[in-house]
């Protein structure tokens, strides 16, 4: 099951997946939303004016509707940017569609739109396990460890240097290699990797702190990817990045976040005057799973959000 809720909705209404299968992951952008069900099926709902949903047509889809592209892929993860979208299928093959005149999808091409579902070629030959997309960039990693970015660099959130452009195609973060990662993560212009001994290699925007740079690494931006030397104590098993701050959850299930919290999006008092991460108090429980989201960036917040906390907190 899930919940959605936004503009015209009394409340969260809970929803079931068409179909017999189950919700298996979920995953918002800006204005629209993915669910990847569990027979590898990609269902897609909210703002359409990009082509964010995988399909011509409508500007908008006010409730989830499949990807017919995508119907035979057997989709294995999904993720989502402010306004692109990418799927891995379970051959490692990616495809992407939506906004792309930053370089965002990895098609080869500064492309305005794309409305179906492309095989990033660039990316072919080689097994992918995991993406994950940023407002305008995007990032992707391997099943031998090796790391990937497209899209806009204008803060290093590529990782490839300061004097690398925006790239159209993915290109090797090589800054990384010989490093074993277990995860990857994007933000809004700021991006993450674990490793699997757990250490964390931020870069991209720092200007609100959502890198979590101390010392000589403390600037506004990095344009290559540094030790997080600060996160290093926490035992930390996972990152998720919203468009200026940053959550990680530890192996002891507690979550720390840090970054902009003009919101109160990092989970405590806007007022605090404290930096750096910081524990998200009164949690009922361990955590299994944590994500952030970004502003939409519109007034009528005409979009749509899928929540998956309850199905695993009761797996």
């Amino acid at each position: 099951m899930y919940f959605c809720w936004g503009a015209g909705r009394e409340g969260r209404q809970r929803r079931e997946p068409r179909g017999r299968a189950g919700l298996l992951q979920a995953a918002s952008g800006a204005r629209h939303s993915l669910l990847l069900l569990s027979d590898g099926t990609v269902h897609a709902g909210g703002d359409n004016s990009r082509g964010q949903l995988g399909r011509r047509g409508a500007p908008r889809g006010p409730e989830p509707e499949p990807i017919k592209a995508l119907g035979t892929l057997d989709v294995g993860f999904v993720s989502c940017g402010k306004e692109h979208s990418l799927a891995v299928c379970h051959q490692g093959r990616v495809f992407a569609w939506g906004a792309g005149s930053d370089g965002q999808l990895g098609i080869e091409e500064f492309m305005e739109i794309i409305f179906t579902p492309k095989k990033i070629k660039t990316l072919s030959g080689i097994e992918i396990i995991q993406v994950s997309c940023g407002d305008y960039h995007s990032l992707a990693l391997s099943k031998d460890g090796r790391m990937f970015s497209w899209g806009k660099n204008s803060h290093g959130q590529l990782g490839l240097g300061k004097k690398s452009p925006s790239q159209a195609s993915p290109q090797r973060v090589r800054y990384l290699e010989g490093i074993p990662l277990a995860q990857v993560a994007a933000g809004g212009a700021h991006s993450f990797a674990l490793s699997l001994s757990g250490t964390a290699y931020g870069w991209g925007s720092n200007n609100a702190g959502q890198l979590a740079l101390t010392g000589k690494n403390d600037s506004v931006q990095s344009y290559k990817p540094v030790s997080v030397g600060i996160l290093k104590s926490l035992d930390v098993i996972y990152i998720s990045c919203g468009y200026e701050h940053t959550a990680v959850l530890t192996q002891n299930g507690k979550v720390f976040t840090f970054g902009d919290n003009s919101f109160g999006q990092l989970g405590h008092s806007p007022t605090a005057k404290k930096s750096g991460p910081q524990e998200v108090e009164r949690i009922d429980g361990l955590v299994s799973q944590i994500d952030c989201g970004r502003p939409c960036g519109c007034s009528s917040q005409t979009h749509f959000c899928w929540d998956t906390c309850q199905l695993l907190k009761l797996e």
